[in-house]
């Protein structure tokens, strides 16, 4: 397996998903190498804080403007002058759909 291969099973290999064959060859090239060791232990810590109680997650203004310009672009029928408008007033960006 090349380096690539390897970097794309980290985390299934970190998710306990790959079977043993493929699980024996990640863990060969991860004692071999620092950088894909360090990558193992980041997506480890990485899971972990995703499971444990983390919180209500906000996201800023700015990251639901690009979302929604990214929203508006793959679909332009969701667009219209009055959701412009009603983002305008309201000084925040919201969906244009329920969820």
């Amino acid at each position: 397996m090349n380096d690539e291969t390897i970097r794309e099973l980290l985390g299934p290999y970190v998710d306990n998903e790959l079977p043993t064959e493929a699980r024996r060859r990640v863990e060969e090239a991860i004692l071999t190498s620092p950088a894909l060791a360090w990558e193992v232990q980041t997506l480890k810590i990485t899971r972990e804080r995703l499971r444990s109680d983390a919180g209500e997650v906000v996201a800023s203004d700015a990251f639901r403007a690009r979302a929604l310009r990214a929203l508006y672009t793959d679909n332009p029928h969701l667009h219209t002058e009055d959701t412009e408008t009603k983002h305008q007033e309201a000084g925040q960006f919201t969906l244009p759909i329920k969820l």
